[in-house]
């Protein structure tokens, strides 16, 4: 998914983005390097530990299938058809680590003819849940220095995305923009919206619906997203939107959809 779809034109928007791609990220869609004024998601250079999410910590434990809600192997490989050219993902990594595993996914992203590559992490604990380490996020091509001060991003187990459960969390944030200093409180949410057939260039799929909701307020305006992923079993992301709710109005910024999965 191209971040720089979901570019920010005020500082409400430099808060959000890093919860916006992160969710991309577990939505399947990849890395994304930002250009020009858009604010962006580049992987750090060093891999993060597996300190956050719901897994188990302390002991190292595989991840059955059945708890996650898209493949996880070495070699898998999505390619999508994207609002602005195509995506690419590759599973390069899969290391256990303290409670689970953590993936490496490399992406390349074709975006208005000119490709990059990208590198995220994410941690697959061993109850199913994931959650992405903040720290590999950045956003200093907005202009704006953000940093985590609590809270953390991640979905569920499969199981209660399927009951329609609602995960919540709070993120506080700390940015800076032009000299000058701000907090912001972000509410996520994420919960299963059910099982909908969806039809994309790799096929028509009995797909669950999982939601991904953002919002914060900061000087009187609310800022809120939604990234909107249909899974299917066995195949994982075949299609997923993100949708904004801004100034009272709501459009699909950004949609990617499915053209082919090859496992590992």
């Amino acid at each position: 998914m191209n971040r720089n779809a979901v570019s920010p034109h005020r500082p409400a928007g430099a808060a959000a983005v890093v919860a916006i791609a992160a969710g991309l990220v577990l939505a399947g869609c990849g890395g994304s390097s930002s250009s020009g004024s858009a604010a962006g998601s580049n992987a750090a250079s060093s891999s993060p530990t597996a300190s956050h999410g719901s897994g188990s910590g302390g002991s190292t434990s595989a991840v059955t299938t059945a708890s996650v809600p898209f493949p996880v192997g070495v070699g898998d490989t999505w390619k999508y058809k994207t609002t602005y050219g195509k995506t690419v993902n590759r599973m390069t990594a899969v290391t256990p680590v303290s409670g689970g595993q953590q993936v490496t996914m490399r992406s390349a992203i074709t975006s208005l003819g000119t490709t990059t590559h990208d590198t995220a992490y994410y941690v697959v604990h061993s109850d199913g849940s994931i959650s992405l380490p903040f720290s590999q996020f950045d956003t200093s091509s907005s202009g704006a220095s953000v940093k985590l001060i609590s809270g953390n991003i991640f979905w569920p187990p499969a199981d209660q995305i399927s009951s329609g459960q609602a995960y919540h969390d709070v993120l506080k944030i700390e940015f800076s923009e032009d000299g000058v200093e701000q907090k912001v409180t972000a509410h996520v949410t994420v919960r299963g919206g059910g099982t909908q057939s969806v039809t994309v260039p790799a096929g028509t799929y009995n797909a669950d619906v999982v939601d991904m909701t953002m919002s914060e307020t900061i000087e009187g305006i609310t800022v809120s997203s939604v990234v909107k992923t249909w899974l299917a079993p066995g195949v994982g992301p075949v299609q997923s939107e993100v949708i904004l709710h801004e100034g009272g109005s709501t459009h699909i910024a950004a949609e990617d959809q499915l053209i082919s999965f090859t496992a590992g």
